[in-house]
């Protein structure tokens, strides 16, 4: 089955990234797919060569929060920062990253521009994995 565009960034948005935990997404290089698995139900496929998924936002790293708030700090006003961070002290920064509809802190044209960032990153992490899909491809064919 050929991997689209959209299962793997799918895959990467939603990797926790954390096998002994909730999990990681990972490619196995024998069966050409991706697969879930962790340590609480291992997939067979483990035994065979694989690597792990990146992941947008792995669990217990922030990194989704780190780039928000530096994203904020470039592009908007001030009193705007000032105001999602004290929504983000009340209710947490997994929100303010939220659009308003659904209890977060963003209007559409926020939510909009803070997409644009974030499909960028999975744009290139997506890449990323293509490239190092061909080159191990490409080893194993040699």
């Amino acid at each position: 089955m050929t991997i689209t565009d959209r299962m793997l960034t799918g895959a990467i948005a939603n990797n926790p990234s954390h096998y002994d935990g909730d999990g990681e997404w990972r490619y196995s290089l024998s069966h050409q797919t991706l697969y879930f698995s962790k340590a609480t139900d291992p997939d067979p496929r483990d035994a065979e060569p694989f690597f792990a998924l990146p992941s947008l936002n792995p669990d217990g790293s922030h990194r989704m929060e780190r780039a928000f708030r530096a994203f904020i700090k470039r592009r908007w006003l001030p009193s705007r920062q000032q105001e999602l961070e004290q929504f983000a002290a009340r209710k947490g920064w997994h929100l303010a990253m939220e659009l308003r509809y659904g209890g977060g802190a963003l209007d559409d044209k926020e939510a909009e521009e803070w997409q644009y960032v974030v499909n960028r990153e999975l744009e290139r992490l997506a890449r990323q994995v293509r490239a190092q899909i061909a080159a191990l491809h490409q080893e194993s064919s040699a």
